[in-house]
């Protein structure tokens, strides 16, 4: 009977030693379960925030905020766009305040300190182009530009600081989570009780970090850049709404999508040998630095050109790479219709003064001369007088498509104001730019579909030889003086200023065939 008490007693002492042993461990799950809450509470919310801001900060500050209010003031001089300006300005402040709070990083606080710089300094142009109203589109727009280099950098940077560490802190709670759950199932085949005690800690965890998932899905969609999460094979795994809105695809035909379906056929190949190297260790590459900008492949737009930057990271046992598309037809959309005629579509007087510039360095590296030839058409405003401005305005259109197909596929054609056009024509020197202008001059003279028939060119030349190297200025003041002589001398003639030739003159009644 004692034998039998004893194993017995050695029975229940076994058995209480079990469900210790079991009650332990199940406490030991509880408070693993509730330190890594705690965890992820204390870290991801501090970085939640962050994204948060970041992403509030792109929205106000950027080219679709208030770069684009303030361009808008600067074109088209509208109070709407100086008060939507002011209203982004004062949130992009707000936004880098808050940052600057909870980074609490001295790499970042220099980031938010050359951003900060350039949003000031664009207020400043902004303040300064509400002064001055006096001054014309062109004037105003070159004393109000703002190199936003510096700062749109360090806004990538900012963004590939934040939003990566956030995904990787997810990635590692989730592991870890995983791996709660496995010591779970064990007490699950031993212990009913403790499985469902095990079950509602779970469960709880797991709510918190499905909310915590869908902020994250949040942060992400609220960026208005494209951003793709992609792994080692170059499979799309992940893809916010702007990627969507940009690319044409939804998020479900992306995550069935490799990267380079998304790259021109022509670059195909080259892309799969870059990213391969890319992808073979951790580090950054903002694109935007670039002289031309990437092609895309779209859904429905075709190719586009876009702005990319990349985060690689080994997360788990592959690396994974965020990328961050953006999509730049918008602003190149803005920098066309800044430099762009409206009436006749060719360069405006903006436009005019960089292409000369580029085009006399470029000569004189070259060793070539360059000519400027300075159009006016006679005797326009005796058309506007007599059959009004929309007439004009016909006449001007016609001479601007006439330029365009008489002259060569490099020259610049400008609208340089009123009735005066002008052609920067590289590699052509006196003599030629003489019998160029000539036969210009003749063939719109000729053209019997032209109105008014009777309409007529002066035309005024001066030419920088391969060895003068003459300034912009000058250069334009000897084309307005020769042209200036071609309008003495009874205009429909062409005159050079410095050539030793003798300029032709003719009549406007006599024959120019």
């Amino acid at each position: 009977m004692k034998k039998i008490n004893l194993n017995f007693m050695l029975v229940i002492l076994l058995t209480v030693l079990v469900n210790v042993s079991l009650i332990v461990f199940t406490i030991l799950q509880i408070n693993s379960t509730d330190a890594l809450q705690e965890s992820w509470d204390g870290k991801a919310t501090i970085k939640v925030v962050n994204a948060i801001e970041l992403a509030e900060l792109e929205r106000n500050f950027g080219y679709v905020g208030f770069i684009h209010h303030f361009k808008n003031y600067v074109i088209r001089r509208d109070p709407h766009y100086f008060q939507q300006a002011e209203r982004r300005y004062v949130k992009s402040k707000s936004s880098l305040a808050q940052l600057k709070n909870t980074l609490n990083d001295t790499g970042a606080d220099q980031h938010i300190a050359a951003i900060l710089e350039t949003l000031e300094l664009y207020y400043q142009k902004l303040l300064y182009a509400r002064d001055n109203q006096h001054l014309d589109i062109a004037q105003l727009d070159e004393r109000v530009k703002v190199d936003d280099s510096r700062a749109q950098a360090a806004l990538e940077t900012l963004r590939l600081a934040v939003l990566p560490k956030l995904k990787t802190l997810k990635t590692q709670t989730a592991q870890e989570t995983k791996q709660i759950n496995q010591r779970n199932i064990i007490l699950l085949t031993i212990l009913l009780p403790s499985l469902l005690i095990s079950s509602l800690f779970t469960l709880k965890f797991l709510r918190k970090e499905y909310r915590s998932s869908r902020q994250l899905n949040t942060i992400l969609n609220l960026s208005p850049d494209g951003i793709l999460y992609i792994n080692e094979q170059g499979k799309i795994i992940r893809s916010n709404e702007s990627a969507s809105t940009i690319l044409g695809y939804t998020s479900d035909e992306l995550c069935k999508m490799t990267v380079e379906q998304l790259v021109p056929e022509q670059f195909k190949q080259a892309h799969l040998s870059e990213r391969a190297k890319f992808m073979s260790k951790p580090q950054s590459l903002n694109m935007e630095q670039r002289h031309t900008n990437l092609l895309c492949k779209t859904k429905d737009r075709g190719e586009i050109e876009v702005a990319v930057s990349l985060a690689n990271k080994l997360i788990g046992k592959q690396f994974h790479t965020v990328c961050v598309i953006k999509d730049i037809t918008v602003h190149k959309q803005l920098t066309i219709e800044a430099t762009t005629d409206h009436l006749t579509g060719l360069l405006n007087r903006r436009a005019f003064d960089s292409a000369l510039e580029v085009e006399l360095q470029q000569c004189e590296h070259r060793k070539q001369p360059l000519s400027l030839i300075l159009i006016d058409l006679d005797n326009f405003k005796l058309i506007n007088d007599e059959y009004g401005h929309e007439m004009g305005d016909k006449a001007l259109v016609f001479l601007a498509n006439f330029l365009k197909s008489h002259s060569r596929q490099y020259d610049h054609i400008v609208r340089w104001g009123g009735d005066e056009f002008i052609l920067i024509c590289p590699n052509l020197g006196p003599k030629d730019s003489l019998q160029f202008a000539q036969r210009l001059r003749k063939q719109f003279f000729n053209d019997e579909s032209k109105w008014p028939e009777h309409q007529t060119l002066s035309i005024g030349i001066h030419t920088s030889l391969a060895d003068e190297n003459l300034s912009p200025k000058r250069l334009l003041t000897g084309a307005d003086k020769a042209l200036f002589l071609a309008k003495e001398q009874g205009k429909n003639c062409v005159k050079h200023y410095k050539d030793s030739l003798q300029s032709v003159y003719v009549h406007p009644r006599a024959n120019n065939d």
